[in-house]
């Protein structure tokens, strides 16, 4: 009897031996590729986002794309669940007294997951924080721009907006929202079609974009989509007002395609947007544009930003006004500040040292583009 105790305890400890190794092994792999990828961007391009992304990223989504529901979401709660069965087996143990044991075998496991975790992030996903620059591949002249380029570049966006919002009046309430919704989760990937002719950067595979069940949890926290590395699935926030869902869905396709900074990523859904058959996704990509851009003309010339703005139509300063009593009704402040911490430690820690503030170079993506050829 002893020696069966004796030897199943070996057959534990050895295990569990297996198990650190291999996950030290994959911790120090991520580590060592995340290295060579900030001192040879070009590398990561080539091989990494342009080689073995652009596989994996398919295979992902041709297996989601068969599902109607996230399995994001469903991975989610599986982990969960299985984290509760864990923690009271540990419980358990204690009355058992071999809490020892266990507390060894679920230190391991849980050592091994993360493991895992990391090396699936870095090498699915992640690795493409690395890659050249979104401006370079697509040849914009980012420079540092003058209060009058930041103005024009506004002006340009509200002119623009006005007449997306003026056709979308004439049609918009034929849908209802959720069959808006639907057809804003199946049609987003039609606005990379047209891209991916002109720039080898964008795919024109449909991508089959998942409304989140549990959307009032991102809404709570302030936030629109989610993309998971894990299933190669873009996830948006299905409450929100209508119009501002077709850019997130195209911004969380652009996460899809291996653009990973946030500001990029706006902007590539920008163009998708623009680049759309439906008048809905062109205006959601224009307001969305229009909000950045004004909100930075604001913080730098509130004169300026008054005058343009007068521009706006009436159905917009309407739509604007839902959304910010939409944000200002649902959205909870602590929640808000948490999740915002964790998501700029985590832009911090992914070659985004400028964390949430990177989203203003959304902006400047944007005057690029109109100083381009004076038009956006």
């Amino acid at each position: 009897m002893l020696g069966n105790i004796s030897t199943k305890n070996g057959i534990y400890k050895k295990r569990e031996t297996v198990l650190l190794i291999i996950s030290a092994v994959l911790i120090l792999i991520s580590q060592i590729a995340k290295r060579i990828g900030g001192h040879y961007p070009g590398l990561i391009e080539k091989y990494f986002s342009r080689g073995i992304f652009p596989v994996s990223s398919k295979i992902q989504t041709s297996i989601a794309n068969l599902f109607p529901f996230s399995l994001y979401e469903f991975i989610i709660i599986a982990l969960i669940i299985f984290g509760l069965y864990r923690v009271v087996r540990l419980i358990r143990s204690f009355f058992k007294k071999e809490y020892a044991k266990e507390i060894l075998n679920f230190a391991t496991l849980v050592i091994f997951l993360f493991s895992v975790g990391i090396f699936l992030f870095q090498f699915l996903w992640s690795l493409n924080n690395y890659r050249l620059p979104l401006k370079d591949q697509l040849g914009l002249n980012v420079t540092e721009a003058s209060v009058e380029d930041l103005a024009q570049t506004y002006k340009a966006l509200v002119l623009k907006a006005n007449d997306a919002r003026s056709i979308l009046s004439n049609v918009q309430d034929t849908l209802p929202d959720r069959a808006g919704v639907k057809n804003i989760l199946e049609t987003a990937w039609e606005g990379y079609r047209p891209l991916a002719e002109k720039y080898d950067l964008f795919r024109s595979d449909r991508v089959r974009v998942k409304g989140l069940l549990f959307s009032r949890i991102q809404t709570i926290s302030g936030y629109t989509g989610v993309y998971s590395f894990i299933t190669g699935e873009p996830n948006i926030n299905i409450e929100p007002p209508l119009v501002t869902l077709p850019h997130t869905a195209c911004h969380e396709i652009a996460h899809q395609m291996g653009i990973t900074f946030e500001d990029e990523a706006n902007y590539a859904a920008f163009l998708a947007c623009k680049s759309h058959p439906d008048i809905l996704f062109q205006y959601s990509g224009y307001l969305s544009a229009l909000t950045y851009a004004g909100n930075a003309l604001y913080r730098q010339s509130p004169g300026l930003y008054n005058e343009i703005s007068q521009l706006l139509s009436e159905e917009i300063k309407n739509d604007q006004n839902e959304i910010r009593d939409f944000w200002n009704k649902h959205q909870k402040e602590t929640a808000s500040k948490i999740a915002d911490k964790v998501n700029e430690t985590y832009l911090k820690s992914n070659n985004q040292p400028a964390g949430m503030q990177s989203y203003g170079k959304f902006v400047d993506l944007l005057i690029a583009d109109y100083l381009d050829d004076n038009s956006i």
